[in-house]
């Protein structure tokens, strides 16, 4: 087939599967909904495979324009989605395995409008149709986040991102009302445009898309709202809703940005990228619930990647992302086969080691392959060293405050054959090379010695600091979403210094 038609198809399946599911539960009451889920999962794995296999090592935007009209729908691709593809595929394939979690009708229906806005923000051309898809995914989110009536922690996410849609579209009016369009194939044109036009709403963009990427200050709802609901639902969030935001910041900030100059809005996000690796690290070292640290891990990954974008290395970024969508789908996934009782993790053996494993790889030490990724930007910005293991430390402390024990705990699950076979199949694609520098691997190995034997007794000691966030800085909504304003507050102060 016609990899255009491909292109185009590809959001449009989930919404096939789902109408059919509605047409065949409302004239023969037969729930077929489970089995839209499944066949949905498996054509869109063929599909997604097919187009990282044809745009490997694409050259240029492949652009597809659906009329003559100026402001007409775009779909496009190039080589850097392959990664955002990657990582929703991750989930994806997990789908086959974990499909059943959804219990109810309604659920699996909104799942599908889920991942229909999940796949139309792949292969979306114009900046309008990133924002309606990315609404659809997001919305259908709201009610995901819910499935175990926790809906606090849906309300929160349905409030920052009523927040960030705003501010982004925001953007888009003003973008509209100065008279440029922005679609992909339209970026190298921005140079055309008014550029106090767009570089005011390069800072709209900014703002926006650090709320959807969860930066910090506004990081608190993620910890909340990932943790809230099952581990599917969770791993989807975790590998690519999150992310969204970075895809945005990378097309329609980092991108442009280069392109005309503008460094200040890249010193700015790098700034905010190194506060988002070190105070989450901080706040959930004194974290008592397991589940609320893998959730809240995703920030500590946002940041890392944020200041690897901001920095220029951007397939070192991609590709991170990537790996972080295989690690992160299976601890969620992992952890309804954990026994928790209080700061004891207890499972399989085989759940245990893997899940070491899978801390070893969101902390980056040594022998994960986020090690070789981080190892190869700090041998070149010898100045975030020092910043990025202070991070890496208190966030391997986070988790390994608890103590992993395993047990004679009996499982039959598929899905942990393919954590192994997925990073192994990552070592060996892996295009950045290894480095095994000595003083290198003598100090990672040090401090998760030194980790393991204190990182308990340092947090018994500062107890009172327990739930840091929810105690101190995220006390309730209100605090919050008054982060968003000394967001904006700060984005200002900094340009205004860089100027």
């Amino acid at each position: 087939m016609n990899v255009k038609y491909l292109i185009i198809l590809f959001p449009i399946i989930p919404i096939i599967w789902v109408s059919l599911s509605l047409l065949v539960k409302y004239f023969t009451k037969r729930d077929i909904s489970s089995e839209a889920i499944l066949a949905n999962a498996v054509v869109q794995l063929l599909i997604g495979g097919y187009l990282i296999l044809y745009f490997r090592g694409y050259e240029g935007l492949y652009n597809i324009v659906l009329s003559e009209w100026k402001y007409s729908i775009e779909f496009s691709f190039d080589n850097y989605r392959i990664f955002f593809l990657t990582a929703f595929l991750v989930p994806s394939f997990l789908t086959v395995f974990h499909y059943r979690q959804f219990t109810d009708y309604n659920i699996r229906t909104i799942f599908l409008f889920y991942l229909a806005g999940c796949s139309g923000l792949i292969v979306a051309g114009d900046i309008f149709n990133f924002y309606i898809f990315y609404e659809v995914m997001i919305m259908a989110a709201y009610i995901l986040i819910a499935v175990n009536r926790k809906y606090y922690a849906s309300i929160k996410y349905m409030m920052f991102g009523a927040v960030s849609s705003a501010i982004f579209l925001a953007g888009i009016i003003l973008l509209y009302a100065s008279g440029s369009y922005f679609s992909y194939s339209y970026l190298s044109r921005l140079t055309e445009y008014n550029p106090n036009n767009i570089r005011f709403v390069l800072k709209l963009f900014t703002i926006a898309f650090l709320i959807k990427g969860a930066f910090f200050p506004v990081s608190g709802w993620v910890a909340t709202c990932h943790s809230a609901t099952n581990g599917l639902v969770s791993a989807f969030l975790s590998s690519f809703t999150i992310f969204s935001g970075i895809y945005g910041l990378f097309y329609f900030v980092i991108l442009p940005a280069e392109l005309l100059g503008y460094q200040d809005i890249l010193v700015f996000i790098r700034i905010l990228s190194i506060l988002t690796m070190l105070i989450p690290a901080v706040i959930l070292f004194f974290e008592p619930d397991f589940k609320r640290c893998i959730a809240g891990s995703t920030v500590f990954t946002v940041g890392f990647i944020g200041l690897l974008l901001s920095s220029g290395a951007y397939y070192l970024a991609l590709f991170y992302m990537v790996i972080h969508a295989v690690y992160k789908s299976f601890m969620f996934l992992s952890y309804d086969d954990l026994v928790i009782e209080k700061f004891g993790i207890y499972g399989n053996i085989k759940t245990v080691i893997l899940l070491i494993a899978a801390i070893l790889f969101t902390v980056g030490f040594f022998p994960s392959l986020t090690y070789f990724i981080k190892y190869r930007f700090l041998a070149e910005y010898d100045i975030y060293k020092l910043l990025t293991y202070t991070a890496m430390t208190l966030m391997l402390g986070s988790f390994f405050k608890f103590r992993f024990l395993a047990g004679k705990i009996r499982i039959k699950r598929w899905f942990y054959l393919f954590f192994p076979l997925f990073i192994t199949g990552f070592y060996l694609l892996n295009p950045f090379g290894f480095y095994f520098a000595g003083y290198s691997l003598i100090l990672d190995l040090t401090i998760i010695l030194t980790v393991t034997l204190f990182a308990r007794l340092l947090y018994d000691k500062l107890s009172f600091l327990s739930c840091l966030d929810t105690k101190y800085i995220y006390i309730n909504m209100n605090y919050e979403l008054l982060y968003v304003v000394v967001l904006i507050v700060s984005q200002i102060m900094i340009l205004r210094l860089n100027n």
